[in-house]
């Protein structure tokens, strides 16, 4: 594939800008999409993906990509996906989606107010090959009990608070599920409402721009909630999305890598660490 579309990936064992491996296939589907939006007609001012420097335009709209989340989980055959934010002249973002690979390849998009979930037609009777079709409009279940719990970090060096509200959730019988791929354990809470966590442990691993935000907007959107928290020391200052700073081609190199803890899900449970 990288052959046939003229890509360029590196030999041998790469990192991107954390400092992390990269598989082959965080490479390649970055060289694919970053390919695809410059030769297409695509009006951007910035391209910023996680595995590379951002790229900047002289379009209106930025874009955020992070090729292939839970990248770690390609080995086993677990589900990833591509996670993609969209951000307006004033950097804030307008727009979101992803895709899920798995069974099934989903795209669950965010956009004026509404949540829509497509399913990739891959059939020999598709009249345009491979194309998307409608299947639902999204909601975010909001119960008191019940749901899932998708908690990340090291849990022995979780704060005091983080460890009581998971026993809140446990009390309150929301049951754990943790695949290590967050957009995968994020499409499950659309289904059974509950939370995903990464609290700092000590420090923050999740990415603001490539996937708290543009996750956080699709939940938003479907009127949930989501809170982000700094380092261990900072766990208490809480962080709305309208706290970070917006995402322009004038700031995009400095601060497109920024890490942040956060909680994101149904609103009520998601909202019970505010009464911890």
């Amino acid at each position: 594939m990288k052959h046939r579309l003229h890509i360029e990936t590196p030999d041998g064992q790469s990192k991107n800008l954390y400092d992390e491996e990269q598989i082959h296939e965080d490479v390649l589907t970055h060289g694919i999409i970053l390919k695809a939006l410059q030769e297409s007609e695509t009006d951007y001012s910035f391209i910023a993906s996680e595995e590379s420097d951002p790229v900047l335009g002289k379009g209106k709209f930025g874009i955020t990509i992070d090729p292939v989340d839970g990248s770690s989980n390609v080995a086993v055959n677990r589900t990833v996906g591509t996670i993609v934010g969209i951000f307006d002249e004033y950097g804030k973002i307008v727009c979101s989606f992803y895709v899920l690979y798995g069974i099934f390849t989903n795209l669950v998009l965010a956009i004026n107010g509404k949540v829509a979930e497509f399913i990739l037609d891959t059939s020999r009777y598709s009249m345009t090959f491979f194309h998307y079709i409608f299947l639902e409009y999204k909601s975010l279940p909001n119960k008191d009990y019940g749901g899932i719990r998708c908690l990340g970090g090291d849990s022995k060096k979780w704060t005091h608070k983080a460890k009581k509200y998971e026993t809140t959730l446990i009390e309150r019988h929301l049951k754990v599920r943790y695949s290590g791929s967050l957009v995968g354990d994020f499409h499950a809470i659309l289904k059974y409402g509950g939370v995903y966590s990464y609290f700092p442990s000590p420090k923050p691993k999740i990415r603001v721009y490539y996937e708290w935000l543009p996750l956080a907007f699709i939940a938003k959107t479907l009127g949930g909630e989501f809170l982000g928290m700094d380092t261990e020391e900072k766990a208490d200052e809480i962080k709305s999305m309208d706290d970070f700073p917006v995402l322009s081609k004038e700031n995009v190199k400095k601060v497109h890598g920024l890490t942040y803890g956060a909680i994101i899900g149904s609103k009520n449970i998601v909202d019970l660490y505010l009464s911890l």
